[in-house]
């Protein structure tokens, strides 16, 4: 199963005595967040010109055929 942006947000780590500055890791996080929403924009986007385009191929395709 693939990442989703909400399994991102509600990640949660264990916090231990050294650890890594909370608020440095929400601010990457919520970067994370933003890029992969963007991704999942931009691929969705992609693969519906990428229909639409496979739609007029197959309609040239049968007229040449014709």
């Amino acid at each position: 199963m693939a990442l989703s942006p909400l399994d991102i947000h509600n990640k949660e780590f264990s916090r231990s005595f050294r650890g890594y500055s909370e608020e440095e890791v929400n601010d990457f996080l919520d970067q994370v967040i933003k890029d992969f929403e963007l991704l999942i924009k931009e691929k969705k986007k992609v693969e519906q010109e990428n229909e639409e385009l496979r739609e007029k191929l197959s309609h040239f395709t049968n007229i040449e055929e014709s």
